[in-house]
């Protein structure tokens, strides 16, 4: 009896305020993650210089991931912090924003390139003693937007008791699975053009 009044112990709502904490706290790890690639890694290159073989390839090693890292830093997290406690709100943040994630298909574009650069001098140059390797910090983003549609279902959006904000959180979940796609497919090109990279995006996804 008391194994089973231990194991039934914590309610549903404590279920679900764990959940919610650790997705609040992965929000804020992705934007620092963000931050050692741009204050740490980018910055190190300004700064200091690059030897004459990088000369003109950081755009291609880090591609956009500094609007990633700026946007999410000065506005998306905050907005999204508060929708994972308001998830009535979740959905028609991710289907207001469904354009400017689109950054994330460019980044993804130019992913297999710099996975190819970063690879070359992983040893040699691009390493700055962070608790992740460049190469895997760099991934983060690609990761990232898969998460996003999971967050989605995770707070329970397709089970919401409003007609309406059924209609909605399907529509966000369908924007979710669909610039992932775009992400993958932007993967592939970079890939039939000659690059190769280890990590593979899967973006696979049938909404409901």
């Amino acid at each position: 009896l008391t194994d089973e009044t231990h194991v039934h112990s914590q309610s549903p709502e404590d279920d679900e305020q764990e959940r919610r904490t650790a997705l609040e706290k992965s929000i804020y790890l992705y934007v620092e993650d963000l931050g050692l690639v741009v204050e740490g890694y980018m910055a190190t290159m300004k700064s200091v210089g690059v030897p004459e073989y990088l000369v003109g390839k950081d755009k291609i090693v880090f591609g956009n991931i500094h609007q990633i890292y700026d946007w999410h830093k000065d506005y998306f997290l905050g907005v999204l912090e508060k929708c994972v406690w308001e998830p009535d709100l979740l959905a028609q943040l991710f289907i207001k924003h469904e354009k400017r994630l689109n950054m994330y298909v460019v980044y993804c574009q130019n992913k297999p390139k710099s996975e190819h650069i970063v690879s070359e001098y992983i040893e040699t140059y691009f390493e700055l003693g962070h608790r992740l390797q460049l190469n895997d910090l760099l991934i983060k983003p690609v990761q990232r937007i898969m998460k996003y549609q999971l967050l989605l279902k995770v707070c329970d959006i397709l089970n919401y008791y409003s007609v309406l904000f059924v209609s909605l959180s399907q529509r966000a979940v369908e924007v979710m699975c669909f610039v992932p796609k775009r992400c993958n497919d932007m993967m592939n090109v970079g890939r039939l053009q000659g690059f190769e990279t280890g990590v593979p995006l899967r973006a696979t996804c049938h909404p409901q």
